[in-house]
């Protein structure tokens, strides 16, 4: 006697003769695809509920094993499908590709059920495409939040690294309550005040009472019209006079201030620094540049073309700074390892090669930024004062096409 037959053989059994409807009814009422599958594993008879390209693709696969109509690395799923609905009647749902005519694979998720000991195969599927396409389009959703991510963290770095180079003093402005949202070393400095007494609170505290109203006037010019402004203020205390400058600094997320302030004291070196890299560094009069840890320019701004006296089209990015900056590449290298040991240095004389090879003396305000494993380099470069003469005129400068 043969192996006895399960109440569920047998009343699939029943529906053996009638898997053509079966199929018919079952894409009828969800499924997308649904198989009559002999016991060779050749496909009888075919039902289609979904649209095109299963449509398409299915009307070649009559007569043939359903095997054959996969990609080679889905095959074996295909096989234990197949198995496990003939050992035991029923299988888990796998998912599998067909090639199709349009150069894609369509992916389907089939489960598969025998009808009887003797009977056909049931084999329905649902078309995974949609799903497919879901994950995919997620997937780049995230790549894309992953990269906006990467690439603010890094422009954050750079801006935290111009704030800590710039010499004068650098306030970013609330554009509605007009305190202070972030400030720079030389901010603390030249107001006497720890960082934590200034960010936080109104930005024309640290100023003379009697220069706030009119610093006031220029935020709100700057705030409502757009417009720049400066004026003249006081320090608290007799501790002098001050240039004030009120830029409007727009963002992706909203609008921000600038508040600039240089002392008028003539012993005081004051490069003309910005903070807000695409805003400041454009309008900057003195050379900015950022660098990665082996010295490789990764911005700068016009300013640096116009003191190497390089035409606005020449490209610099992915250079070493050494071939401008420094006598030696060995100078340079010097520099590189001392900002890595002081962190940051200023106004050090240097030399900086131009276009045509002549060498121009220039002062550096330099600072090393570590992230994480790596660093950068931040430099702002201008001509040493009162120093217009050319020091080399050696024509070995770098070769245009290169940059």
């Amino acid at each position: 006697m043969g192996a006895p037959v399960t109440m569920r053989e047998r009343d699939l059994g029943a529906l053996s003769g009638l898997a053509p409807e079966v199929a018919e009814m079952l894409v009828s009422v969800g499924s997308d695809i649904a198989l009559v599958v002999d016991g060779d594993g050749v496909i009888r008879q075919i039902s289609i509920g979904g649209t095109e390209p299963v449509r398409s693709m299915a009307d070649e696969w009559l007569g043939r094993p359903l095997v054959d109509t996969v990609t080679g690395e889905t095959r074996r799923k295909v096989e234990q499908l197949l198995a496990d609905a003939a050992s035991t009647g029923l299988s888990r749902s796998r998912q599998v590709n067909h090639p199709s005519r349009l150069g894609i694979d369509i992916p389907i998720a089939y489960s598969a059920v025998r009808l009887g000991r003797e009977g056909p195969v049931l084999v329905v599927g649902r078309d995974m495409s949609v799903v497919s396409a879901l994950q995919q389009r997620l997937l780049h959703a995230q790549q894309e939040m992953e990269r906006d991510y990467w690439q603010r963290r890094q422009s954050e770095t750079r801006y935290q690294l111009l704030f800590q180079i710039a010499t004068d003093a650098v306030m970013v402005i609330d554009a509605t309550s007009l305190n202070v949202v972030d400030a720079n070393r030389a901010a603390a400095r030249l107001f006497g005040l720890p960082l934590d007494q200034i960010i936080g609170k109104r930005a024309t505290l640290p100023l003379h009472e009697q220069s706030r109203a009119e610093i006031n006037e220029l935020f709100a010019a700057a705030r409502l019209g757009g417009r720049a402004g400066e004026a003249e203020a006081l320090l608290p205390e007799h501790r002098g006079m001050v240039h004030v400058s009120i830029t409007p600094l727009r963002t992706e997320a909203n609008t921000s201030l600038l508040m600039r302030v240089r002392p008028l004291d003539p012993d005081w070196q004051v490069p003309q620094a910005g903070a807000r890299l695409t805003s400041l560094m454009r309008i900057s009069p003195d050379a900015i540049v950022i660098t990665d840890g082996a010295g490789r320019i990764q911005m700068s701004n016009p300013a640096f073309l116009r003191l190497a006296e390089m035409s606005p089209g020449v490209k610099v990015l992915g250079q070493s700074l050494s071939n401008w900056l420094g006598a030696t590449v060995q100078d340079f290298d010097r520099l590189l390892q001392s900002l890595r040991r002081d962190s940051s240095t200023r106004q050090v004389l240097s030399a900086l090669r131009r276009f045509d090879g002549r060498r121009v003396a220039v002062e550096v305000s330099a600072a090393c930024q570590p992230e994480g494993d790596d660093e950068s380099f931040g430099f702002i470069i201008r001509q040493a004062q009162g120093t217009g003469r050319v020091l080399l005129t050696k024509p070995d400068s770098p070769d245009p096409s290169v940059h």
